[in-house]
């Protein structure tokens, strides 16, 4: 039991119940069975003695200062967990309040042995509703709604625990209040701690937003800024609070006074709920509205802002994470992969720890992978920049490309040329040409070329009926493309990206909402867009001013297609095949190429035999078929030779 301040009041206290209510030796022995020293002449401490001790720790030294008890109520405080620490007391109270069902003092009893008239109590507030000891959570009653004397108060568990030198009694509270160590968690930005250090021990305001990036900057700034002013920082996991056991008014009386017990400032991260089983979300935002009237320093941290909560806002110098970028492609809007990066600085803070970069990336691009996943196809590529079969102009500007993407950090930082208004960083390009000219089959190429993977979007599953889903949907995609560093590739672009029209109807003006959102993402964007169409002329001329490389694809003329040939039939092509021939005589884009080839492989290994000229001339004629274009049988007997004809 703790030797202090309270142990000395205790035995204060203590006496007065057994001076007062002292009848005979029957009571005297079972008040007090080791003695009947007097100790009721003690005095309180002065209050640079009674600071002394708060300082070096004392729990009720440090209650008094904290909560600014009078003296009186302090030791109406100790009266009221007499029976939690002295049985004997517990059988007095029983005795002498008359009610046989509890051994609590009522508040009659409490304030005679304190020599507190009724009367004066009521005046003074003491042991009512307003007072510090109950509005606080020092002390509740069993009975609120019986008379003023009649009440029976009583100290909560913690609070018993606290004063009697348990400062672990957190670990009750399950997963959602963490104490934070010592040890440092991160880096934090040295100008950050100061400003955050410095409005804090000014007292007001009491809630504080800190703006941060992946490399979770906040949480280190604001632990170390308390640490400055002498807090404790305590941190709460929204994702783990009883939503359902507790009010937000309980909840936030609850962790207000853990707070104060042990003189710490409240850290809240507000991007955790995001991608959370059980969004919290409701709860949080009741929960930090009363924990902002409340008196203790309250830090939120995150990516983005929450504009109703936090008084003053500051934001840490962002560690600068593009060195550990692919090809200089930026960091993460995400709100599912900052929450989840967010999650390992906060895991291994508890573990006195600093999480590693490379923890936080992958816990980012894990997320975000999923996030894109549900929104878009995943195509690891399989196709070699030496096996992409395109013309030469090209395969030119495609070189471009990679070089916008390898050197843009030389070009937009070394040399100065950085783009204003707000535009990012990102790469956006227009493939058209009709359908089988190889756009598909580029992007893919150019994934591999910069080692990034391929996401295909799927637009059934982004366009929604709902006003403003739609525009959800691909901010989800733009940010996790961002996170993942990945090539997005919107295939069959011209329903997204179509012109606006004039507004006639509802309709109307949620498509030209929709145009004008993607027209600022895309200027925003970190990242590698390419847009497939097979009708440019469909596309708004506002997108095509915003494109940093618009390539067309044409129909490949006869050296292309015999390029093509030869790729697609490898060892497979027969000997007696004359490929100049074949591709002088049928004007087919790459993918009927590839389709005609693949119908012509299917036909020999259905009969177990070699490919022949014509399996390849019976696969052109089904590729026509499906264009609808007319197949000239002149051309075939040019092209099978006598010996393969049947």
């Amino acid at each position: 039991m703790n030797t202090g301040l309270f142990a000395q009041r205790l035995a204060v206290v203590e006496e007065r119940v057994r001076c007062l209510y002292l009848e005979g030796e029957e009571y005297a022995a079972a008040l007090h069975p080791h003695g009947t020293s007097r100790h009721d002449g003690v005095p309180w401490p002065d209050s640079q003695e009674a600071t002394r001790l708060a300082d070096e720790g004392d729990p009720l030294a440090h209650a008094v200062r904290e909560f600014a008890l009078h003296p009186d109520e302090a030791d109406l405080l100790i009266t009221c967990l007499l029976p939690d620490l002295i049985p004997p007391c517990g059988t007095a109270f029983r005795t002498l309040s008359g009610l046989a069902h509890s051994s609590r003092p009522t508040v009659a009893v409490a304030l005679a042995v304190n020599a507190i008239p009724v009367p004066e109590a009521v005046r003074r507030g003491l042991l009512r509703e307003g007072s510090p000891l109950v509005r606080a959570g020092l002390i509740a009653h069993e009975n609120p709604g019986a008379p003023f004397p009649d009440r029976i108060p009583y100290v909560p568990d913690r609070v018993l625990a606290f004063l009697s030198g348990d400062r672990e009694g957190i670990k009750g509270r399950g997963s959602w209040l963490h104490l934070l160590s010592d040890v440092p968690g991160g880096p934090a930005p040295a100008a950050c701690d100061e400003a955050l250090a410095g409005l804090l021990a000014k007292g007001s305001p009491q809630t504080y937003y800190l703006r941060q990036g992946l490399a979770g900057e906040a949480l280190p700034a604001a632990r170390a800024a308390l640490r400055a002013v002498g807090k404790t920082p305590l941190l709460l996991a929204p994702e783990a609070l009883p939503s359902s056991e507790m009010t937000s008014g309980e909840l936030a009386r609850s962790i207000t006074l853990e707070a104060r017990l042990l003189g710490a400032g409240l850290l809240i991260p507000l991007d955790a709920s995001a991608g959370a089983p059980a969004d919290p979300s409701d709860v949080l935002h009741h929960l930090v509205t009363c924990l902002d009237r409340e008196p203790v320093p309250l830090i939120l941290y995150g990516n983005s802002a929450w504009p109703s909560y936090g008084r003053h806002t500051l934001t840490p110098a962002e560690t600068d994470l593009r060195s550990s970028t692919h090809k200089g492609l930026p960091g993460t809007r995400s709100a599912a992969s900052l929450a989840a990066a967010e999650r390992v600085h906060r895991t291994a803070a508890l573990r006195s720890r600093t999480a590693q970069l490379t923890s936080v990336w992958a816990a980012a691009r894990d997320s975000a992978a999923g996030e894109l996943g549900r929104l878009a196809r995943h195509i690891v590529p399989d196709v070699c920049w030496s096996e992409l079969v395109v013309p030469d102009p090209v395969r030119e500007r495609l070189r471009m490309l990679v070089a916008r993407i390898e050197h843009r950090e030389s070009v937009l930082t070394r040399w100065g040329l950085r783009r204003g208004g707000g535009r990012g960083r990102g790469t956006i390009a227009l493939f058209a040409g009709e359908s089988g000219t190889g756009k598909t089959m580029a992007a893919e190429a150019l994934a591999g070329r910069l080692q990034m993977d391929l996401y295909i979007v799927s637009l059934p599953s982004v366009v929604s009926k709902y006003i403003g889903e739609t525009e959800k949907n691909l901010e989800r995609i733009f940010a996790a493309a961002e996170t993942l560093r990945c090539v997005l590739l919107f295939d069959e672009a011209d329903s997204l990206f179509a012109k606006r029209s004039e507004v006639r109807g509802a309709g109307d003006r949620h498509a030209n909402l929709q145009s004008g959102y993607l027209l600022q993402r895309l200027e925003s964007f970190e990242g590698l867009a390419i847009l497939t169409t097979n009708l440019r002329a469909s596309i708004d001329g506002a997108f095509t001013r915003r494109f940093d490389e618009v390539i067309v694809f044409e129909s490949p003329g006869p050296e292309v297609r015999a390029r093509l040939w030869h790729t697609f039939l490898g060892s497979a092509a027969p000997a007696e095949l004359c490929v100049d021939e074949l591709a002088s005589a049928y004007t087919l884009a790459g993918g009927s190429i590839r389709a005609s080839v693949e119908s012509a492989l299917f036909a020999a290994a259905a009969d177990d035999r070699q490919l022949t000229v014509t399996d390849l001339v019976d696969g052109i004629e089904t590729e026509y078929r499906k264009l609808g274009r007319l197949f000239d049988r002149r051309s075939r007997s040019r092209t099978e030779t006598p010996t393969t004809r049947q």
